[in-house]
């Protein structure tokens, strides 16, 4: 008796479904022309325009720095600065390495630690 009023309810239930749906017509969609994916470049292609790119602004840059005033020349860069540094000793540049004071002390040092070896013949 159970399953006959299950079964009774499901039809009940569909039929109440079905009255309800309600049919829409939409018009037909009308296709004209063909669909195409766009070609994109080649990984090659796409290297040498990034190259190009690259060589574009670099070329900028260069015409940039040579019209350029004088002062903003390249060449200024290489010239050593010295904005009121008088700590460093003009006499290094001029005395050979085996004449300075660390070379001696090394060598002092040197000389001392081969006549302690063991395995030096005295």
């Amino acid at each position: 008796m159970k399953i006959l009023c299950v079964v009774a309810a499901l039809i009940l239930g569909g039929a109440a479904l079905h009255a309800q749906e309600t049919m829409v017509d939409l018009p037909g969609v009308v296709v004209t022309g063909s669909f195409e994916l766009g070609r994109t470049p080649s990984p090659a292609d796409s290297f040498m325009k990034y190259l190009d790119k690259q060589i574009d602004v670099k070329r900028a840059a260069e015409e940039a720095i040579t019209r350029a005033p004088f002062w903003n020349a390249r060449f200024w860069s290489y010239i050593p600065i010295r904005l009121g540094s008088s700590s460093i000793d003009p006499t290094q540049f001029f005395t050979p390495s085996y004449l300075t004071l660390d070379y001696r002390n090394a060598a002092r040092s040197l000389e001392e630690s081969r006549k302690q070896s063991l395995f030096e013949k005295r």
